[in-house]
C-alpha cells in the first residue's frame, strides 16, 4: 500500500505582538565585541534578542533569532542551548522563506522591501543582515531603547561560525542602509545604541558602554 505524502508548504508569517511597550531590549549579535562584553551581557536585566550564536551568551534570551544561509543547520546546533523553549512570552523566530529542515518551533517573519526604515507591518522586518532585522523585531515588540552588542560589521566572530572571517564587501552591503535606518528610528522615537565599543565599526548609531545600562 502506498502512503500519500503531503507536500511541504511555507508556513504563514507571524505578526510580532506588541508585548514590550516602552521597554529596553538588548540585541546580542555574534561579532567579536559580544565576547568582549560577555559579563555585561550576562548581567543585563531586561528583554534580550539572541541573534544566532548570541544564544550561547544568553541561553535565557527572550527571542532566539535565525536568518540567512545555513539557518536550518545552525538552528539545530544552537536550539539545545536555548533554555526558554516553550515558555510563555519567549519566541524562536526565523527571517525568510523558511524550509522543511528548520525546527518547527520557529515562527516566520518576512523581509520588507525598504531596508532604510523600520517597517510597521508586524510580520515584516527591514535590514539586509540579521542584526538590523532584530532592531525591527524589537521595534515591533514595542521596545523604545534598543542596545546592540556584537554588531561590529568588521573582523570575525566571538565563537565558531560557518563564515568565520567575512570579506569586507560582505560588511559593506550590510551597512549601506544603516544611516537611513538610524534617522528613521530617531523620527519614530526609538533610541538605538551601539554598545560594542572599539570593536564595532558601526557609526550610524549612538555609542555608549553596555555598563551604562546595567
Amino acid at each position: 500500500m502506498t502512503v500519500a505524502t503531503v507536500p511541504w508548504t511555507t508556513p504563514p508569517t507571524w505578526p510580532v505582538p506588541r508585548e514590550w511597550p516602552g521597554e529596553t531590549c538588548l540585541i546580542i549579535c555574534s561579532g567579536e565585541s559580544a565576547g568582549k562584553n560577555a559579563e555585561g551581557i550576562k548581567r543585563f536585566q531586561g528583554r534580550t534578542i539572541a541573534v544566532k550564536h548570541g544564544v550561547l551568551l544568553r541561553p535565557d534570551a527572550t527571542v532566539f533569532l535565525m536568518s540567512g544561509e545555513w539557518s536550518a543547520q545552525i538552528a539545530r546546533e544552537l536550539l539545545p542551548h536555548w533554555t526558554e523553549q516553550g515558555k510563555a512570552g519567549h519566541y524562536a523566530i526565523v527571517r525568510g522563506r523558511s524550509n522543511p529542515d528548520l525546527p518547527s518551533v520557529f515562527l516566520r517573519v518576512t523581509r520588507s522591501k525598504l531596508h532604510g526604515e523600520l517597517c510597521d507591518f508586524p510580520d515584516h522586518v527591514s535590514g539586509r543582515d540579521t542584526g538590523t532585522s532584530a532592531i525591527n523585531i524589537a521595534y515591533n515588540f514595542g521596545a523604545t531603547t534598543i542596545l546592540m552588542v556584537g554588531f561590529d560589521q568588521s573582523g570575525g566572530h566571538f565563537c565558531p561560525h560557518p563564515l568565520q572571517k567575512p570579506p569586507k564587501d560582505h560588511f559593506a552591503r550590510h551597512v549601506e542602509f544603516l544611516p537611513a535606518l538610524a534617522e528613521d528610528a530617531k523620527k519614530k522615537g526609538i533610541r538605538v545604541v551601539n554598545c560594542g565599543g572599539k570593536h564595532s565599526q558601526v557609526t550610524a548609531f549612538e555609542r555608549q558602554p553596555l555598563e551604562a545600562f546595567l
